[in-house]
């Protein structure tokens, strides 16, 4: 299963839980006993569908290295979208709205990001790679560039900025990773190999 694949697979199923949801709001021929052993089954599918999401779109060649990088900002987003969407649930709950229980699904959602996370830690799938002449991030989303597009390589205070011939910039939080004197290595012989010395700056 490809990575678009599994995008469309977590979707359609997040569909599948907005329409049950629907259904038990505005039928009376399915009960909340019912709904909650369909609700309960179909969540379940959709953790792991959003596990495998995660897991396919951080996947790259075996034999590549990789270094874990997990930022502030990867947790920051995700703690915020846990409690956003916790809040959201409570408040539904507790509401006398006819769509109070979409609220089941504000909380599977958050769940679901909470195993998303603990996953991604458990299995690094937050991590910086040099794939020949690929450089790619793996943080909240998927950033690539190659040694070709690129214009210059500043690093300062820690941060490392890869700029492109468009002036748009992917940049690294050297400090803060947990084997960046190893990375600082793999990362000097990558510059050396697609011939890019003359393009670093340093201050």
């Amino acid at each position: 299963m490809t990575s678009l694949f599994s995008i469309l697979f977590k979707n359609i199923i997040l569909l599948i839980l907005i329409t049950i949801s629907l259904l038990f709001i505005f039928t009376k021929n399915i009960g909340f006993k019912e709904v909650q052993y369909i609700f309960s089954g179909v969540g379940a599918l959709y953790v792991f569908a959003a596990c495998l999401e995660a897991f396919k779109i951080s996947s790259i060649k075996k034999e590549t290295v990789k270094f874990v990088y997990f930022t502030d900002g990867f947790f920051a987003k995700r703690f915020i979208k846990i409690i956003s969407f916790a809040c959201c649930g409570v408040v539904l709950y507790y509401s006398d709205s006819i769509i109070k229980y979409m609220a089941f699904l504000c909380f599977l959602i958050a769940f679901t990001e909470i195993i998303v996370t603990i996953w991604r830690y458990v299995k690094h799938l937050c991590y910086v790679a040099l794939e020949g002449d690929m450089l790619i991030i793996s943080t909240n989303k998927l950033n690539t560039m190659r040694a070709s597009e690129i214009a210059k390589i500043e690093a300062r205070h820690g941060l490392t900025y890869f700029v492109n011939y468009k002036n748009k910039a992917i940049t690294m939080r050297t400090d803060m990773m947990q084997e960046k004197d190893a990375f600082k290595i793999a990362l000097d012989a990558w510059i050396t190999a697609n011939q890019l010395n003359e393009k670093v700056i340093i201050e």
